[in-house]
């Protein structure tokens, strides 16, 4: 068979609008009224019997109602209509058989009977039955959830992160990608550290679970012309270098030079000072560190 081949739908029951008995009864009528029809014997005997003989002539009332009542549900079907489950309905067949289909209650879909002769109601959880839609996505769970049939507004569950700004902040991300943790940082300078706890030439390795700021000062005092300085920082590796001024035009004045840089987290560094000449000896004079938390 093909699509195009589909017969034209129904839109009006036979004899919508004629004479007919409606409904048909379904017990037999024999012995009721003679030659009345019934959805068990159809037409009677009597009808099949001579006028002669004392028959009687089919009822066009009973012919219309019996095609009233046939055409009624093809043209529910035409319109794409469903039957609910009817609890007095599936009594009389002695319940729905595997495989049969009746529309949810709220009319949103259709339950599927995976037993046979199911007399369980669906819509109120009776057992035997399935969603006909089992295999589509109905609700969402987990980070997004969200619950159907039909258009459904989605919910992004919370990560635990409060809404907001977040200035230096340390961020925590999950393998989702999702933040699930973050806070502002918080500095900290150190004092000045040099001729205490920092000297020239000495490593040091950055304990902390966050970046340091380094920031160290080098000075010369007043001296020959010519005479100057290097401040050279080496830190994971990497070297920054900055040299103090020759003192000759500006004999009798000090010199400084400084260098500032990054320490990742558990990197070593080192500043070494070296002189040029002999005379004056340069020193550092301000070593400084800043922390974040």
């Amino acid at each position: 068979m093909e699509l195009a081949n589909a017969p034209s739908q129904l839109v009006v029951p036979w004899a919508n609008a004629g004479s007919k008995n409606n409904p048909i009864p379904i017990p037999s009528q024999i012995g009721i009224t003679p030659g009345a029809a019934s959805w068990t014997d159809g037409w009677p005997p009597l009808c099949d019997t001579p006028l002669s003989e004392g028959g009687i002539w089919p009822s066009m009332q009973d012919a219309n109602g019996g095609l009233y009542q046939m055409s009624a549900v093809d043209v529910w079907m035409c319109a794409g209509g469903g039957f609910p489950y009817n609890s007095a309905f599936s009594a009389s067949i002695g319940g729905y058989p595997k495989g049969a289909r009746v529309l949810m209650a709220s009319g949103n879909g259709y339950w599927v009977s995976t037993a046979d002769n199911n007399v369980t109601d669906p819509d109120t959880g009776g057992s035997g039955w399935a969603s006909a839609d089992e295999n589509a996505i109905t609700a969402l769970t987990g980070d997004v959830t969200a619950a159907g049939p039909g258009s459904a507004a989605a919910t992004l569950a919370a990560s635990g992160v409060a809404a907001g700004s977040y200035v230096a902040a340390s961020v925590t991300f999950d393998a989702k990608g999702r933040a699930t943790a973050a806070s502002n940082f918080a500095c900290t300078q150190s004092s000045n550290l040099a001729g205490s706890s920092r000297v020239s030439g000495t490593n040091y390795t950055n304990s902390t679970a966050t970046p340091l700021f380094v920031e160290v000062v080098g000075e010369q005092t007043s001296g020959a012309s010519g005479n100057g300085f290097i401040l050279s920082a080496v830190c994971a590796g990497a070297t920054v270098q900055a040299n103090g001024p020759l003192l000759n035009d500006y004999s009798g004045d000090p010199g400084y030079a400084s260098v500032s840089f990054w320490v990742p987290a558990g990197a070593s560094y080192s500043v070494t000072l070296t002189n040029y000449s002999t005379s004056p000896t340069p020193t550092i004079i301000g070593w400084y560190e800043i922390s974040f938390s």
